[in-house]
């Protein structure tokens, strides 16, 4: 059985690490490790042999673990290129996605047992009820056609975000479509619950929250005065840039 262990930084920024492991064969991989100490804590604890590490992208936030846990294993950093598949076990594989638009050279990992997708590690393209910014060397266009690649993704598909914005997201997605009641049982919902208690979404809870997903809304096409896809998506995340 393959195994995910999360790993949520309390720092402004909020961000996710991910330690995926086989318990038949003990290996683990790490995806975007912020804080080393809590990982390197957890391998040794549980005996397990880390691999190698996985980057979606290259801000500091994401590598900052890199150094101390490749000195603590000797690991080695690896990049997949597009569709590149790394065996997890026998009928388990994570695949590599190009994924520009927060940054152009951006990475997801698709995780798949026997070709079926179970979970998505999206990094900073795609969130729980948003999407990432482009402020940092990437391209909102470009973003605008990773979402909806990955949006024909089979609707169970679990979401492994690289920062916890879920609430800050859905109280903008609030004012876009202000008479979605699923927003804001939602919000209610986050506002009762601590970090570590919540559950991974699969992208067809999202697809009733994200306005990233759900450009064909009547009332977000209302709201912003405007009908088009990219046009809705471009205004919205500059929206969003500014809220």
């Amino acid at each position: 059985m393959i195994l995910v262990k999360t790993f949520y930084a309390y720092n402004d920024l909020r961000n996710y690490s991910y330690l995926i492991h086989d318990n038949h064969t003990d290996h683990a991989w790490v995806i975007d490790p912020f804080e080393a100490a809590p990982i390197i804590d957890y391998i040794k604890k549980n005996g397990l042999v880390l691999k190698g590490i996985l980057n979606t992208h290259q801000h500091f936030d994401h590598i900052r673990g890199n150094a101390p846990l490749m000195e603590a294993f000797n690991a080695e950093v690896r990049k997949l290129k597009n569709a590149e598949k790394l065996k997890l076990s026998e009928n388990f594989v994570l695949e590599s996605l190009d994924t520009p638009g927060h940054t152009m050279d951006h990475q997801a990992f698709l995780w798949k047992q026997d070709n079926t997708p179970l979970a998505l590690f999206s990094g900073d393209t795609l969130f729980n009820s948003g999407v990432g910014n482009c402020r940092g060397g990437g391209d909102v266009g470009s973003l605008y056609t990773t979402t909806k690649m990955l949006k024909e993704l089979p609707k169970d598909t679990l979401l492994y975000p690289g920062h916890d914005y879920r609430l800050r997201n859905l109280e903008f997605a609030l004012t876009v479509e202000p008479e979605n009641k699923l927003i804001k049982d939602r919000i209610y919902e986050l506002k009762n619950m601590s970090t570590e208690d919540l559950p991974a979404v699969s992208l067809e809870e999202e697809m009733k929250v994200n306005p990233f997903f759900r450009l064909d809304s009547a009332e977000i096409q209302h709201q912003l005065g405007m009908s088009a896809d990219k046009d809705l998506f471009v205004k919205l995340r500059s929206m969003r840039d500014q809220w």
